[in-house]
């Protein structure tokens, strides 16, 4: 993944011509060519452009980095602007190595500390979480074979773990392995050259293992400060999320709104597991991280857009849905008919929630305080 100038290692945009990863989908199924290298002209993408000129300025602007990334990230520069949108690194580029690297010793001082412990030092509690973790791992992205080798299920399952571990106030919940996948890939991205269909583990030592979890770790914590009241006690988040969806559908498409009401479809039927997983299940993993730019450009509003986001997801089906009738609705959303999507049918998406929170952003203001 990383760019590199032709016939030289100098890193890309160093001369005219640089192999520049773009999203070229070529098969079917969750995992299919997600990237795939392709030769561009310098200038060709001037948003790539852009990016990595702010990723070199001596204090990253991270408004206008969270401006350029909503659309997209280019893919070799993926990792880095991820670790800044999350907070993960500091915007001064000076203090960025040493920050890594702090944080990466206090993630590897976690593991001995909370994972690798006789399974009798752990508390009923602590043995529960490793329990419900180690049988999540294995059900995790099922289109995507790389997830299911075995130094992969490892390493998912420290993280949780010891997320679940040093967050007692929620602990490990079901679902929040799909918000590690993302991070994973695009953090293995910069040790795994080509698709990710022919990633091999083999050629992942521990040293990168354990610096790629150490990322995913605290990427996760960023991510999940936000919508911590998605996974306490009674998931709160989720609730209030799943009543301002079906609020909004109703507020801008009564005629879908109506026919599912008829029907007796009730919203948390299928957008529970919309906001608990942030969307991931439903869409191809390749478009999962497309959509993560947007949620991580997003920043501290990212659980807001969710709500417009679920809103024109579902309005995207609005001429099948009623059509439908009870059994077949229910069995259509839970298994909606995403394989074959292209990223121009996501950016639509995306488009459509945009507006939709530009034109009912104020309306919902007092559901958001309900």
């Amino acid at each position: 993944f990383r760019s590199t100038a032709s016939g030289s290692s100098t890193g890309c945009f160093r001369s005219q011509w640089w192999v520049w990863p773009v999203v070229v989908f070529a098969g079917a199924g969750e995992s299919r060519g997600c990237w795939v290298e392709e030769r561009v002209q310098e200038g060709q993408y001037p948003e790539a452009d852009m990016t990595y000129r702010r990723l070199q300025e001596p204090v990253v602007d991270l408004d206008a980095l969270r401006e350029l990334s909503w659309s997209g990230v280019p893919l070799s520069l993926r990792p880095q602007v991820w670790r800044l949108l999350c907070g993960y690194l500091p915007p001064a580029r000076s203090r960025q190595p040493q920050t890594l690297a702090r944080r990466r010793r206090e993630y590897a001082d976690m593991v001995p500390e909370y994972y690798d412990i006789p399974h009798e030092e752990r508390s009923e509690d602590e043995v529960a979480a490793y329990r419900q973790v180690a049988v999540d791992v294995p059900r995790t992205a099922p289109g995507v074979p790389f997830f299911h080798e075995p130094v992969i299920q490892e390493s998912l399952q420290r993280v949780l773990y010891i997320w679940g571990i040093r967050h007692p106030a929620s602990g490990y919940v079901q679902g929040m392995n799909d918000l590690v996948t993302p991070f994973l890939a695009v953090f293995l991205s910069e040790h795994l050259p080509g698709p990710m269909e022919g990633w091999r583990a083999e050629a992942l030592n521990q040293s990168i293992m354990l610096a790629v979890e150490a990322d995913c770790y605290w990427c996760l914590c960023k991510l999940v400060e936000e919508i911590q009241d998605h996974y306490t006690y009674a998931q709160p988040g989720i609730q209030r999320a799943v009543f301002r969806i079906k609020e909004l559908v109703r507020r801008c498409e009564t005629e879908v709104s109506e026919h599912l009401e008829s029907e007796a479809v009730d919203f948390i039927q299928f957008a529970l597991r919309w906001v608990n997983c942030l969307l991931v299940r439903e869409l191809p993993f390749c478009l999962a991280i497309r959509l993560w730019d947007t949620y991580l450009a997003e920043g501290t509003g990212f659980s807001e857009f969710l709500i417009y986001l679920s809103t024109a997801f579902l309005l995207s089906w609005k001429e099948r849905l009623t059509r439908l009738e009870f059994q077949e609705l229910i069995l259509f959303l839970q298994r909606l008919p995403t394989a074959d999507w292209s990223e121009a049918q996501l950016e639509r998406v995306l488009s459509e929630a945009f507006v939709l929170r530009s034109s009912y952003s104020d309306a919902q203001s007092h559901l958001r305080a309900g």
